[in-house]
């Protein structure tokens, strides 16, 4: 009975509230008032909020919260990734999609004196500016099927689609424009699906053995129609790709 009694005491210094009498609500009237120039400066004030903090809190608000905590739980359970998924030889990958700045039909690669080699495949003319292109078959140490795409080879610039776009259907090879800390760097890859939200939920762990190979960027596996999917440590890849470049 006493969390009763303590309710309406408060309700009852509510309604007798000075403030609301003599004070910067009523006719203010109150010699406090010269001194503290607003009721929330007073003592009484302080003193009557510091009680309202401290009541008991009743039966129907701790179940409404109890219900809000539990909704809550349920929303981070159902979290998703926004992920581009893409093919690399027989490997699916993924990628977080914030990396991604867009993905354009194959470009014509050129080399770069004394630095073209397996894994720098050279430079390619996207939308003006040269870009870095990376083979992410070496890099990744994934062996390309007979649809990869051939080193320093490509069509001319052709029209682009930025992420989302429908005209990507079908198996095409692609060059996959990501960025870091302002640096961006091209991949030929074999085929892109494209942008997909997949529960964090369905994420599982690499094997040991997997997770410690130093030519390996992927963090996590998942499936995803009926594939198994790599999704790949954008820290990793970019720390990889930077040495490259040295």
């Amino acid at each position: 009975m006493q969390p009763e009694a303590n309710n309406v005491g408060v309700e009852k210094d509510a309604c007798e509230a000075c403030w609301s009498r003599i004070g910067i609500d009523g006719d203010r009237s109150c010699p406090k008032l010269f001194e503290a120039i607003h009721c929330r400066n007073c003592p009484v004030f302080s003193s009557a909020g510091q009680k309202l903090l401290e009541r008991e809190a009743t039966p129907d608000y701790l179940d409404e919260w109890t219900r809000r905590v539990a909704e809550v739980d349920a929303t981070a359970a159902a979290e998703t990734l926004s992920l581009l998924i893409f093919r690399i030889g027989d490997e699916w990958l993924a990628i977080d999609a914030r990396c991604v700045i867009e993905v354009v039909e194959p470009h014509r690669i050129h080399g770069v004196p004394h630095r073209t080699d397996r894994l720098l495949l050279g430079l390619a003319n996207i939308r003006g500016e040269l870009q870095l292109c990376i083979s992410l078959h070496e890099l990744l140490g994934i062996d390309p099927s007979d649809g990869a795409v051939p080193r320093g080879a490509g069509c001319q610039p052709a029209s682009t689609w930025m992420l989302g776009s429908a005209s990507s259907a079908g198996p095409r090879e692609r060059l996959l424009v990501a960025e870091q800390n302002q640096n961006r760097w091209a991949f030929p890859v074999d085929e892109v699906e494209g942008v997909q939200r997949i529960p964090t939920g369905a994420m599982k762990n690499l094997p040991h053995t997997v997770e410690k190979s130093p030519r390996f960027c992927s963090q996590a596996v998942f499936s995803h129609d009926d594939k198994r999917v790599g999704l790949l440590s954008e820290i990793r890849l970019f720390q990889a790709l930077e040495r490259t470049v040295r």
